[in-house]
């Protein structure tokens, strides 16, 4: 009730305004805000737009928007509505159309919601890749590679430049326990694939043709006043080629519930279908 005197009072603020002359016949007990030919807006149709905590002021600039809007809205359907001829007036068909694809696509949302399987094992995704790769193309080059860092003061920096090109375990472990001894960053990314991109970030060293300096350097070396940078790039793919799985299985992960709900859909479709036409809802007639 309290929202009712309010926007009552609202509207008389708007509202003294609407033209004194001869007006159309208007619906009783209802109170008029604005009028475009014989349609009325009504301060009950958009009472509940006015929220109760809103600032008064802020009620009434609401309220003047909304019948700003609804005026030039209804003088622009009503010049259409004079203008056009009938055979483009008449949008039954249509309205008709748009009715029955909001129905499908409400009752198709419903249905997957109800019966789509949305896990998805690694097993599959691997699966999907194996049998799409020609599919999946890398943007920009990539490395598997193992990244040092470690400040010029270190001792034995000799025994670093030695572990971190080495391909043995035992080095490899070796330079890990040293990097942990003293403080110095060790990434091993020789199991997993990374942008090549993200790995230079870590690096003071401009590359301008990344794919020619990965074709010709296997190792990156470089220093600053503070730190060694020491990088031994074991494998690289460059643009255009076949992306590794850890890049694209968000995308596989998609691919398949598109291909999962599409799948789903069409059962769907067909069941119905099969179903109508067992219990004889469905007829076609053949043209004579």
């Amino acid at each position: 009730m309290k929202r009712y005197i309010k926007i009552i009072f609202i509207s008389a603020l708007i509202g003294g305004g609407i033209a004194s002359c001869k007006q159309p016949v208007q619906e009783e007990g209802k109170t008029p805000l604005a009028r475009v030919h014989d349609k009325f807006l009504y301060l009950e149709d958009i009472a509940d737009m006015i929220p109760n905590e809103i600032p008064p002021q802020d009620s009434i600039n609401k309220v003047k928007s909304f019948v700003d809007f609804w005026v030039r809205e209804q003088a622009l359907t009503k010049t259409a509505e004079l203008n056009l001829p009938e055979e483009q007036k008449d949008v039954a068909n249509e309205l008709e159309k748009y009715r029955m694809t909001l129905l499908i696509e409400r009752y198709k949302r419903k249905f997957l919601a109800q019966n789509l399987d949305t896990v998805i094992t690694a097993i599959e995704v691997n699966e999907f890749y194996e049998n799409h790769q020609s599919e999946f193309k890398l943007s920009q080059p990539a490395v598997k590679a193992t990244y040092v860092k470690v400040l010029k003061t270190t001792p034995n920096i000799g025994l670093v430049r030695a572990l971190y090109r080495s391909s043995r375990e035992k080095d490899k472990q070796e330079l890990k326990n040293y990097c942990a001894e003293h403080a110095a960053v060790y990434d091993d990314f020789n199991s997993e694939w990374i942008f090549f991109k993200d790995l230079m970030i870590e690096i003071p060293l401009r590359i301008d043709n990344q794919e020619n300096y990965l074709k010709s350097k296997n190792y990156i070396e470089i220093a600053d006043s503070v730190y060694y940078y020491l990088v031994n790039i074991h494998n690289y793919r460059l643009m255009g080629a076949t992306s590794p799985l850890v890049f694209v299985e968000g995308n596989i992960q998609g691919m398949m519930l598109n291909q999962r709900k599409q799948q789903l859909i069409d059962s769907l479709q067909t069941n119905i279908y099969n179903n109508m036409i067992d219990q004889k809802e469905i007829e076609i007639f053949e043209n004579q």
